[in-house]
């Protein structure tokens, strides 16, 4: 359908010429200030790469030194201890002479060295002195001889070296087992490497060897220092800032690293480098040492270059690992510590290595890629106040002009949009909106008419509720065509249940039916015996919730002639009844302690023992029991027997409730319907879209049977033979069935007609009788029934189903006197306790009456 808009609205749409009726085109050339934005960009990036490149050579660089920093400083030590052994050797080689020429130096200076020991050709002339740090003692001669990797274990004497070699060994883990320390015998454990020079009289003639060494964690200070803070070469003052030195020996063991500077007490350790990386642990003569294995190429291929004198720098990631395209490189900078032992032979003592993980150059780079978004940010800033003045004007009318269109758009007016001035091309657009809105109001009246009329017919149309069956692929087609015993449903929960029921059927065991009320507990267990090899037997249910203990006790396993007063004749029992059968057990967890333990004794040697009987007596019945209650909680709190509810629980099958298969309640609803139809003899009754969607969406607390006599309950008021939404009526109170009238099969609706509110019997005083009760406390909107009861309510405080029963009278339903219960909680009146038949209402102590 074509709309037209009339006349009359082009003198609304039209605006007086001004600067705003400029074209928006001249205002968009002012966006060419973008191609600013782009060069100043493109030149940032390229300068960016550029700095950035130089300063990572600069700072590869400063990795690079810091390494030989490192290692300069060991080499000064080194060469430090080696005139300090020449020293000793022109002293006399004595050993107070010794202690008296340590004790003149500084602290700091002293315990560089740990171990002076000089091996003289007899043993008159040897003497071994360690330092501890706050003293410098002698060691016995037989203890030196005896440790392990002892200063004196080297069977390599220097005989032959001429004066001033200086023999440099590897480093070596030495322990005193028991020396005199700060008035107490302890274990001396030290690191150290050791410098050997012969000693000579004046006349050349050899008199032993002279060995010096030098604490390996001082030379781990060293390579500390230059990894902290206070370095002399420490660059920039980064948090984030992160570097690790480490010592290796020329063989390749990884011997120890740099330590924070509040942990130079700390053992050596290589236990940060080793992390993630295979190889060997613990080299003679020094138990932590670490050893990668080969597979780690860039680790050896450093200490191939050291063992060859040269230093270097390679790119890892994470220690000695290749990085790889997504890995972020580190400097690994290297360089060999190289001691003269004289006559023109150097050694390779080992390697310093220094891993930079380069956060200086990121935060320089950071630093300067921040300047140069500042510089960019400025620019486009600029550059953007300029385009806003410009695109807010454009914006502030197409704002306005889409505000209106909303205000019309939802509601009704039908008038025609006015705003000016406005550029031409918005008030072209402004006169284009306004057509659409005046369609829009002609079309939208037009249907929400129809919408109304659809969907009132749809709601009351009539479901082919066999037709929502086949086409609900949730359901079974197969389970739909063979119910089970009254067990009705295609749904997965009640496929699992007919599995269950025919596993259970096919052997001989108890089983334990759990499930909420309203279920289909009675009707799983009837189905149980129905299809096992027992189905000709008999099935007896007795609900134990029902009866009182006694009674249970006889109902249970019978009673001899003359048991008591009134047995007259002889009883059977069900357990007996039942043999060649199935014997039904309802609510069992409402069965007392006297009968659960007569129960245990029964399931466990399968005999029972009538009531004034001597003999036991032989039964072949299988028990299924149900219940609505946890049993294994309640065994918790001792009310019931933890040892019955094993026997019982054999086979678990659980009922699902409606609420996890309400894909079956159009399949309930029909079996319901027709059900109906055969027991009343009408005519056949059918559902509404409506009516159906109603029972969808609800909740069923009271599941099946609760469905059921809703259907019942929406049939008495049905006017017509279709179900309205407004025909269905759900219980609200959702009142609990106890006992004997709570029945578990679904199948039969109940008879009982629905008690009407308690406000509907309520009625003021009709005589004189019930104006004293009203003065006496009875409180006035009670029913008939409850003022009955009322004085014996509130002489006892306490009140059950059955007292209410006998007090009321006039055969009062156990339905009606549960609803006036339940009434009476609703009020505030009194308080519920307990549950099934052992519920009492106690009278509440804050009454209001």
């Amino acid at each position: 359908m074509r709309y037209s808009h009339p006349p009359l609205l082009n003198p609304l749409i039209r605006v007086d010429g001004s600067i705003y009726s400029w074209s928006v085109g001249k205002f968009l050339v002012l966006l060419g200030t973008l191609l600013v934005v782009i060069i100043l960009s493109a030149t940032v990036i390229v300068t960016y790469h550029i700095v950035s490149s130089y300063l990572d050579q600069a700072y590869s660089r400063n990795a690079q030194v810091r390494a030989l920093a490192q290692a300069h400083e060991i080499n000064q030590l080194l060469v430090a201890a080696r005139y300090e052994l020449e020293y000793l050797t022109r002293l006399s080689l004595t050993p107070e002479s010794i202690s008296t020429h340590l004790a003149a130096k500084s602290a700091e200076e002293r315990n560089r060295y740990r171990e002076i020991a000089f091996h003289g050709q007899t043993a008159e002339e040897r003497f071994v002195l360690v330092n501890t740090g706050s003293s410098v003692i002698p060691v016995p001669i037989d203890q030196a001889m005896g440790a392990k990797f002892g200063i004196f274990s080297s069977r390599d004497l220097l005989t032959g070296k001429p004066a001033g070699y200086i023999q440099i060994g590897e480093p070596m883990e030495v322990v005193y087992p028991s020396v005199h320390v700060e008035g107490k015998m302890s274990a001396l454990n030290m690191h150290v490497i050791r410098l050997t020079t012969p000693v000579y009289d004046g006349s050349k003639t050899y008199k032993g060897q002279l060995t010096l060494s030098i604490d390996l964690p001082h030379l781990r200070d060293i390579i500390s220092l230059h990894t902290s803070k206070q370095s002399p070469l420490f660059l920039f003052p980064q948090e984030s800032e992160h570097k690790k030195s480490f010592f290796f020996d020329a063989a390749g063991w990884l011997l120890f690293q740099s330590e924070s500077p509040d942990r130079q007490q700390a053992d050596l350790s290589v236990d940060l480098l080793r992390m993630g990386l295979q190889g060997d642990v613990g080299r003679p003569g020094f138990s932590t040492a670490f050893r990668p294995g080969f597979a780690h190429d860039l680790y050896w291929a450093m200490v191939s270059d050291v063992q060859a004198g040269k230093s270097g720098q390679i790119l890892v990631t994470r220690p000695f690992i290749a990085p790889s395209g997504s890995d972020r490189s580190l400097y690994l900078s290297y360089v060999p510590i190289v001691f003269e032992e004289g006559a023109g032979t150097r050694r390779i003592v080992g390697g310093i290595g220094c891993i930079d993980t380069s956060f200086v150059f990121m935060a320089s780079t950071y630093r300067i890629a921040g300047t140069l978004s500042v510089c960019v940010a400025l620019g486009v800033i600029l550059v953007f106040m300029a385009m806003y003045f410009v695109s807010r004007r454009i914006a502030r009318q197409l704002e306005l002009l889409a505000e209106a269109v909303d205000v019309r758009a939802g509601g009704d007016d039908p008038s025609p949009l006015a705003l000016g001035p406005l550029f031409a091309e918005i008030n072209q657009f402004q006169r284009s909106i306004n057509i659409l809105l005046m369609q829009l109001h002609i079309a939208r009246s037009d249907s929400l008419l129809r919408e109304g009329l659809v969907e009132d017919d749809r709601m009351r149309q009539r479901v082919n509720l066999e037709k929502e069956m086949r086409d609900n692929p949730l359901l079974d087609a197969r389970l739909l065509a063979m119910p089970l015993y009254g067990i009705v449903g295609g749904s997965q929960a009640v496929g699992t249940l007919r599995q269950q029921i025919h596993k259970a059927s096919r052997v001989l065991a108890d089983v334990l039916i759990v499930g909420e009320t309203g279920t289909g507990k009675e009707l799983t267990a009837e189905a149980i015996h129905s299809v096992s090899h027992r189905a000709k037997g008999p099935f007896i249910s007795i609900n134990c919730g029902a009866l009182d203990e006694n009674l249970l006790m006889d109902a249970l396993f019978g009673h001899v002639k003359g048991a008591f007063s009134d047995a007259q004749n002889e009883r059977k029992g069900a357990f007996v009844a039942a043999s060649g059968g199935t014997l039904h057990l309802d609510e069992i967890g409402n069965a007392s302690p006297k009968v659960q333990q007569a129960l245990l004794r029964a399931l466990s040697v399968r005999r029972i023992r009538p009531l004034g009987s001597d003999q036991d007596v032989a039964f072949d019945a299988r028990i299924i029991a149900a219940t609505n209650v946890d049993l294994l909680q309640l065994s918790l709190t001792s009310d019931f027997r933890e040892d019955l509810y094993y026997r019982l629980a054999v086979i678990t099958i659980n009922t699902p409730p409606l609420r996890e298969r309400k894909e079956d309640i159009p399949v309930l609803v029909k079996y319901f319907l027709d059900e109906h139809m055969t027991l009343s003899g009408l005519d056949p009754v059918g559902i509404s879209r409506g009516a159906l969607e109603r029972l969808l969406s609800h909740d069923w607390p009271g599941n099946i049977r609760e469905l059921r006599n809703c259907i019942t309950r929406s049939l008495a008021f049905a006017e017509s033979d279709l179900l309205l939404a407004q025909h269905i009526l759900f219980d609200e109170r959702g009142v609990e069935l106890e006992g004997d009238d709570a029945p578990e099969n679904e199948s039969f609706p109940s008879a009982l007609p629905p008690t009407p509110p308690a406000k509907a019997l309520s009625a003021p005083p009709a005589n004189e009788a019930e104006a004293e009760q009203q003065d006496m406390g009875v409180p006035p909107e009670l029913n008939i029934r409850q003022r009955k009861a009322w004085p014996l309510i509130v002489k006892n405080g306490v009140i059950s189903r059955s007292e209410y029963q006998k007090v009321v009278g006039d055969a009062v339903s156990v339905r009606t006197a549960q609803y006036d219960l339940h009434d009476l909680v609703d009020k505030g009146l009194m308080k519920k306790s307990g549950r099934g038949p052992s519920s009492k209402y106690l009278l509440a102590t804050s009454s209001p009456h």
